[in-house]
């Protein structure tokens, strides 16, 4: 489950407001964020983007509205089930923080500790470079319809060739935070799921986020052709160990924002924990314009400050979520792409962005 590349990123964005930095001010008060956002989803609604949103400002409830041909599949905008895509991967930075919390797994810790028979090549990747996509490892070993086990997804990540050499560079792995979904299942002694549900989210009161124990087909988004995430990201069967931990999992668009806002509350981690989460650990590209921390990326905007942020998508069904950490502000969407390649939630989050920030991309 591939993170997005879009054309109008929030890479894109830090370049544009750079460049806009020293633009004089206008004369005219600017207008509310309530009514920037309505504007918003004025414009959200000619464009005609089957998405659903959720927008809460200013550590408010969010407002929740769906778009295009979800307003008409008869499921109400906060209870339609979104496959989320490689935010998941945000998901599972969470719950290995949470087992770092509880004295169960180190940062420093190697693969070589955690399973038996890890090649000479991979035994010293650290838990911390998996988070961080530095262990080198491949992309994926599968497809995400392909059904394996855990022991088939470590088996084949194990055999695979190293692309870089651990600890030296980024390079995007959904197959290590599928080794870190593993990581939590021996240390825990629970499945993933269970270990998300009982320990992650539940002392908090968030539920809602999983794969199959979640899931309604009532309920699903459909794609264009009317395939629900269960048909259209999992292949008519629960989801595969390529997905398992860094994509396909599936919630509701007011419980992932609720899930953002539980964690920079500080009640779903430690302090220490949260603090290394959002550490700008590694740069994404040679101009440092974007930084990975665990689970997510960092980036710091003129005018805007500092955002936290995930996308992912499958070529059917997208999703993103931005933190602006100086204002109070979590965006998230979730949709259905009309093409592959295109993400109608990267769409409606440059939407968002313009009329809430005046910024575009």
């Amino acid at each position: 489950m591939s993170r997005l590349v879009r054309g109008l990123s929030l890479t894109a964005l830090v370049l544009a407001m750079a460049g806009c930095a020293s633009a004089p001010a206008p004369e005219a008060s600017p207008p509310s964020k309530q009514s920037s956002l309505e504007a918003a989803y004025g414009a959200l609604d000619r464009a005609d983007t089957s998405v659903v949103v959720a927008v809460s400002l200013d550590g408010a409830p969010p407002s929740v509205r769906e778009f295009g041909a979800l307003q008409e599949d008869g499921v109400p905008a906060e209870t339609t089930l979104v496959d989320i895509g490689s935010i998941t991967k945000t998901v599972t930075a969470v719950a290995v923080s949470k087992l770092i919390d509880q004295s169960v797994v180190r940062l420093d810790e190697t693969l070589a500790e955690i399973f038996p028979g890890v090649p000479e090549d991979k035994s010293r990747i650290t838990v911390e470079q998996l988070l961080t996509h530095s262990g080198g490892l491949t992309e994926s070993v599968g497809d995400d319809f392909e059904q394996i086990d855990r022991d088939e997804l470590l088996r084949r990540a194990f055999a695979s060739p190293l692309i870089e050499l651990p600890g030296t560079r980024y390079a995007y792995s959904n197959v290590g935070y599928s080794i870190l979904a593993a990581i939590i299942e021996v240390r825990s002694g629970r499945s993933y799921e269970d270990y998300l549900r009982d320990e992650v989210l539940a002392p908090t009161g968030v539920g809602g986020i999983g794969y199959l124990s979640e899931y309604a087909d009532e309920r699903s988004i459909r794609s264009a052709s009317g395939e629900s995430v269960l048909a259209a990201s999992w292949g008519e069967h629960d989801v595969s160990w390529n997905l398992v931990g860094n994509g396909g999992l599936v919630t509701t668009a007011p419980t992932f924002v609720r899930f953002l806002q539980e964690l920079t509350s500080g009640r779903l981690l430690s302090a220490s924990a949260l603090d290394r989460l959002q550490q700008p650990h590694i740069a994404e590209d040679d101009a440092g314009s974007s930084f990975y921390g665990y689970g997510l990326v960092v980036q710091d905007v003129p005018d805007l400050g500092r955002i936290y942020w995930h996308d992912g998508g499958n070529d059917v069904f997208s999703a993103e979520w931005s933190l602006y950490a100086d204002h109070g502000d979590v965006i998230f969407t979730a949709g259905v792409d009309a093409a592959p390649g295109e993400s109608a939630a990267g769409a409606a989050a440059s939407v968002l962005r313009e009329h809430l920030y005046g910024a575009s991309g």
